[in-house]
């Protein structure tokens, strides 16, 4: 009896998550990334806003296949630490093209490889850990 409380529990839970229809269901999606960062002695929270704006004007506001970003910080609560990046993306498959439009923008703001590694060395300095997820908006749910 057991048993077929939680298949009927499991069918409930998937009935509410896929797609009525066989239709594929509709909105954007996001990828979330959390930053927990930190400022070292050898660092300044100028820099890492320098750092962060550097990398939005050379990478992502040229990215076509990103309709839109927010990059906010935490700034009430016991952990201060938090930076939380959104990206809006139109399908699931312009996440990876995306991913891979950054690849080689990356290679165009900094062409000298050493240039490159400096800067994400400089970056690295802040970073303490992330995590990344993936979204996809219910249209019918979102206020406009």
């Amino acid at each position: 009896m057991k048993t077929m409380k939680s298949i009927i529990g499991l069918l409930l839970v998937m009935a509410l998550f896929i797609p009525q229809s066989g239709s594929a269901q509709e909105g954007n999606y996001f990828t979330v990334t959390t930053w927990k960062l930190n400022v070292p002695e050898n660092g300044t929270r100028a820099e890492l806003n320098g750092l962060l704006k550097e990398f939005s004007e050379k990478i992502t506001f040229k990215n076509d296949k990103i309709i839109s970003e927010r990059v906010l910080h935490h700034i009430s609560g016991s952990d201060l630490r938090d930076l939380v990046v959104i990206s809006e993306h139109a399908s699931w498959n312009d996440i990876d093209a995306a991913a891979n439009m950054q690849s080689e923008l990356m290679k165009t703001a900094w062409p000298n490889e050493e240039e490159r590694k400096a800067f994400f060395q400089s970056w690295n300095k802040y970073v303490v850990t992330h995590s990344d997820e993936i979204y996809q908006e219910y249209p019918e749910l979102t206020k406009k």
